[in-house]
C-alpha cells in the first residue's frame, strides 16, 4: 500500500507532505517489527482514540508537531520519539526510558459508536453479512489466545441495543445474514434470551443468524438449533487438543464424552457434519497427543454415524504459533519439517476414510507468521528485504515464493532458529513497554501452571484469578461479575418460545419440514438501468446488488418454496459486462400489494450509484416470463473509429446474404477439441437495420462514430453485441455500447420500451 501510494517506506525518509501511517488491532500488541513503517500505533479499543487522534489532525498541521502531540494521548505510542537500547543478545528493543503504553478500554459498549452504514461491496465477500458484536472479553483463560487476554475486561452490549443495531444495519444495507460476533459468544450473560429475541426479530425478515463463536459444551448445541432454521449443513467446535493431558496444559478441559456427547446431539438434530479444530505443536505436545486426534475424530465419526447415515467430519489442524502478551509466549515454535512429520502422522489416519475430511494449515504460511509473531525490530529489515525482492500476497499459496523469503533471510542474515526458540522467563520481551492491564509476572505464574497441567476455572464463574485487570478497572470487573451472575438468574428461568417462523428440527436423513411461503399477490415489471462503474459487473453480481436494493427498499417480495427459497425475482436477459443499458427489465412478484408510484420511489431511494430505475408496470401474475418474449434489442455504440470507414464497413455487412457466426454447443458435457461442440448459425436476418453517425456532443472529438443498431431476436436467439464488433473488425476496448431499448412480444410490454433523447444523453 506504501509503494502503490508513492509513500516512502521508511518514516525516516518521508518529507513534510507526506502523510502520518498508523496501524492498530491485535497483530501490533508486538509492534517492533513494524516501527520502521509506520509512524505511530494505537493499542486497546479505537471507538474513542479515533476521534481524538482526528482532533489532534485539525489542530496541528506540521508532522513533528503532529507526533508529538499524539504521544500525549493514552494508548499511542509514537517509536521515533523514544531512544533504543541493544540487548546482548543482539535484539533491538526501546530503550528502558520508553513509559508504558497503556491500551485503551471502551468501557460502554452501548453508547460507543457502531458504524450501522456498512460499506457493501457488489462483489462477494468472505463476510458476505452484518457483523454484529455482542460482547468483547474474554474470560475462559486460553493460555494459546492472544484476543482473550488483550481485550479484558468483558463487556456486553444490552439486548435492546443489539436489537437496535441489528434493525438499523440491515435497513441500511439490505444483507440476508447476522452473525452474533465475540470471542465467545456463548458467554453472554443472557445468552439464550439474547439468541432468542434477535432470531425473532430476523426470520421473518427473511434474515439468517450465526453463531460464529460456540463453546465445547452441550449448551452450544441447544443455540445452534435455535439459530439453524432447516438448513442444517455443519456445525463447527475447537477442541484445539484431543489428549485430556494436553488440554489440562492449554487450560480448554472438556472430557472426551462430553465432546462426543455434544457431536451425538448435533447429528440427531439433523447436522450432516461436525467440523473440528485441533492444533499441533502446542507446548509439551508428543507423538500420542498427535494421534489423540485421529482417534477422536474417528470416535466422533462413529457416534454421528448412529444418529445419522450421512454424518461426516472435517477436520482442520493448524500449526501453534506463539503469541505476544499470552502465558505461551516464551513457548518454542516446531519448525516446518517438524510441522510436516506431524502433518504426516494424521494424514495416514485418514486417507482411507471418505467420510473424514482433513484440511491443514500450509507450513511455510506458519513459518512466515512465527518469523514476525515474536520478533523484534530487525524483522522489519526482512520484511522491506522480501517485498523488495517480490514478495506479495504471502497467504495465498499460488502466490507463495519461499525462495525469495529465504533469499531474503540470508541478505538480512536473520536468525531463523533464535526467532523459533523456548524464550526464558525473565528475559526481557520485544513488547515488555506495552501495558495490556495484565501482569507479566501472572503470565509466567499462569505458564507454570500449565507445565503442572493445572486447570484454571473462568473468573466470572469462580474467584478472581488477580490477572491484574481488576488493579486498573475495578469499576469494570464489578459490573462484569454482576452482569453474569444476574444473567446466570435470568438464563435459569428461561423458557424457549416456539418461534412460529421456525423450523422444528428435522429427524437425520429425513427432508426438512418446509415454511408455508406466502403467495404471490402482485406482479411488477421494473425497467432498469446500469451505468458507470456497475456495468463491469458480472450477471450475478448485479442480481445479487438488486436483491439487496429490494431488501433496502422494503418490498415484499416473495420466495420460491424448497430447500433453499430464493426470491423470485428475473431478468429478460444476461446483461454482458462491460455493457451499459437504460434498457433492462426486472421482474418481481410481491406478497402484498403496493402502489406503483410507492414501489418505483422506494426502490430509486434505496439503488447505488449508477442503478437505475427508470419505470415499472403491473403485469398479470399468469404472464409470460420476459426472458421467452424478447423480440429484439436496440443499441447505440460509440466506436473509434473514421465515420467513413465505419459506414463502407456497415454497408459491405448490410449487403450480405449470410453472416456466419460460430459458437460453443451449450451441453454440460463436451469434448474438448471436438468440432461437433461447434454451432454455426446465418445471423443476417437478425439485423434489421444500421445507422451510423456522429456523437451527440462530440463533435469536436474526432477520430470517432456512433452506430445505432437493431438487433431482432429470432427462435430465442440473438446475436451478442461482442459479436458485432468482431464482424466490423473494431476491438472492444475501441468500443462503448450503450442498450437504448428492449423490444418485447409480451402482450402487456409492447410499446413500453422505448428510451428518451434525454436519458440517452444523460448517461454520456
Amino acid at each position: 500500500i506504501l509503494s502503490l501510494s508513492n509513500i516512502p517506506l521508511r518514516t525516516k525518509e518521508r518529507s513534510e507532505t507526506d502523510p502520518l501511517t498508523f496501524c492498530g488491532g491485535p497483530a501490533v500488541f508486538n509492534p517492533e517489527p513494524l516501527v520502521y513503517f509506520m509512524d505511530f500505533f494505537v493499542f486497546g479499543d479505537g471507538e474513542d482514540i479515533v476521534v481524538e487522534i482526528a482532533e489532534v489532525l485539525r489542530q496541528h498541521s506540521k508532522r513533528a508537531d503532529r507526533l508529538l502531540a499524539l504521544s500525549k494521548i493514552e494508548g499511542i505510542y509514537v517509536p521515533a520519539l523514544y531512544p533504543t537500547q541493544l540487548m546482548p543478545n543482539g535484539e533491538i528493543h526501546p530503550s528502558k526510558e520508553v513509559p508504558k503504553i497503556r491500551k485503551r478500554i471502551a468501557r460502554d459498549l452501548n453508547t460507543s459508536t457502531f458504524p450501522v452504514n456498512y460499506i457493501v461491496p457488489f462483489t462477494k465477500q468472505v463476510h458476505d453479512r452484518v457483523s454484529l458484536e455482542v460482547l468483547r472479553g474474554c474470560t475462559q483463560g486460553c493460555r494459546f489466545c492472544q484476543a482473550g487476554m488483550t481485550t479484558r475486561p468483558v463487556r456486553e452490549r444490552t439486548i435492546e441495543n443489539i436489537e437496535t443495531l441489528m434493525e438499523r444495519t440491515l435497513d441500511a444495507t439490505g444483507y440476508e445474514e447476522v452473525s452474533l460476533v465475540s470471542l465467545s459468544t456463548c458467554d453472554y450473560s443472557q445468552v439464550r434470551n439474547m439468541v432468542q429475541r434477535v432470531v425473532s426479530k430476523a426470520t421473518p425478515n427473511r434474515v439468517s443468524v450465526t453463531l460464529p463463536s460456540l463453546r465445547l459444551d452441550s449448551f452450544s448445541v441447544e443455540l445452534a438449533d435455535m439459530v439453524a432454521g432447516i438448513r442444517r449443513s455443519g456445525l463447527t467446535f475447537a477442541p484445539e487438543a484431543a489428549s485430556p493431558r494436553l488440554r489440562s496444559v492449554i487450560n480448554k478441559w472438556i472430557p472426551d464424552e462430553e465432546l462426543l456427547n455434544m457431536s451425538a446431539q448435533a447429528y440427531k438434530l439433523g447436522w450432516d457434519h461436525v467440523k473440528l479444530y485441533f492444533m499441533i505443536g502446542l507446548p509439551t505436545e508428543r507423538d500420542d497427543d498427535v494421534d489423540a486426534i485421529a482417534d477422536l475424530t474417528i470416535r466422533t465419526l462413529q457416534e454421528g454415524r448412529k444418529h445419522n447415515p450421512k454424518a461426516k467430519v472435517n477436520t482442520g489442524v493448524s500449526t501453534f504459533v506463539p503469541k505476544p502478551f499470552t502465558p505461551f509466549q516464551w513457548a518454542p515454535q516446531i519448525l516446518p519439517e517438524e510441522t510436516i512429520r506431524r502433518q504426516a502422522i494424521l494424514s495416514a489416519k485418514f486417507h482411507k476414510i471418505p467420510a473424514i475430511k482433513f484440511g491443514r494449515h500450509e507450513p511455510e504460511e506458519t513459518f512466515l507468521e512465527g518469523l514476525v509473531s515474536r520478533a523484534d525490530r530487525r524483522a522489519g529489515d526482512l520484511l522491506e528485504k522480501a517485498f523488495l525482492l517480490g514478495c506479495r500476497f504471502d497467504a495465498w499459496d499460488e502466490h507463495r515464493n519461499m525462495e525469495l523469503w529465504y533469499k531474503a533471510i540470508e541478505e538480512c542474515d536473520f536468525d531463523v532458529e533464535f526467532q523459533f526458540r523456548e524464550r526464558h522467563l525473565d528475559e526481557p520481551l520485544p513488547w515488555d513497554h506495552i501495558d495490556i492491564l495484565i501482569d507479566k509476572k501472572w503470565f509466567q505464574d499462569d505458564w507454570n501452571r500449565a507445565v503442572a497441567l493445572k486447570h484454571a476455572q473462568d473468573c466470572r464463574h469462580s474467584k478472581c484469578h488477580r490477572c491484574g485487570v481488576i488493579d486498573h478497572e475495578r469499576a469494570l470487573c464489578a459490573h462484569m461479575l454482576r452482569n453474569s451472575i444476574e444473567g446466570r438468574k435470568i438464563e435459569r428461568n428461561f423458557e424457549r418460545v416456539s418461534n412460529p417462523y421456525l423450523i422444528e428440527s428435522p429427524a437425520p436423513g429425513e427432508p426438512p419440514k418446509r415454511i408455508d411461503e406466502k403467495q404471490s399477490v402482485q406482479r411488477l415489471v421494473f425497467r432498469i438501468g446500469i451505468t458507470g462503474e456497475p456495468r463491469f459487473l458480472g450477471h450475478l453480481e448485479s442480481l445479487n446488488a438488486w436483491v439487496r436494493t429490494i431488501r433496502r427498499a422494503k418490498l415484499p417480495i416473495a420466495y420460491s418454496k424448497g430447500f433453499h427459497p430464493h426470491p423470485k425475482l428475473a431478468f429478460e436477459s444476461a446483461r454482458p459486462v462491460g455493457e451499459q443499458s437504460l434498457a433492462c427489465y426486472m421482474d418481481i412478484q410481491l406478497t402484498e400489494r403496493v402502489p406503483l408510484s410507492k414501489a418505483l420511489e422506494s426502490l430509486q431511494r434505496a439503488a447505488a450509484p449508477g442503478f437505475r430505475i427508470l419505470g415499472v408496470q403491473e403485469v398479470s401474475l399468469r404472464s409470460p416470463a420476459l426472458m421467452g418474449t424478447v423480440a429484439g434489442m436496440d443499441y447505440l455504440f460509440y466506436l473509434r473509429i473514421d465515420p467513413t470507414v465505419l459506414s463502407e464497413k456497415v454497408k459491405s455487412l448490410m449487403e450480405m446474404d449470410i453472416i456466419e457466426i460460430t459458437r460453443l454447443k451449450k451441453r454440460k458435457k463436451r469434448r474438448r477439441g471436438s468440432r461437433n461442440n461447434l454451432r454455426t448459425f446465418n445471423a443476417r436476418p437478425h439485423f434489421s437495420s444500421m445507422r451510423v453517425g456522429v456523437p451527440p456532443h462530440w463533435e469536436e472529438q474526432e477520430g470517432w462514430a456512433s452506430l445505432q443498431v437493431s438487433i431482432d431476436r429470432i427462435d430465442e436467439r440473438g446475436v451478442r453485441t461482442f459479436e458485432l464488433l468482431k464482424l466490423l473488425g473494431i476491438p472492444q476496448k475501441d468500443a462503448v455500447s450503450i442498450r437504448l431499448a428492449t423490444r418485447f412480444q409480451h402482450p402487456e410490454l409492447q410499446g413500453q420500451a422505448v428510451v428518451n433523447t434525454t436519458e440517452m444523453v444523460t448517461i454520456l
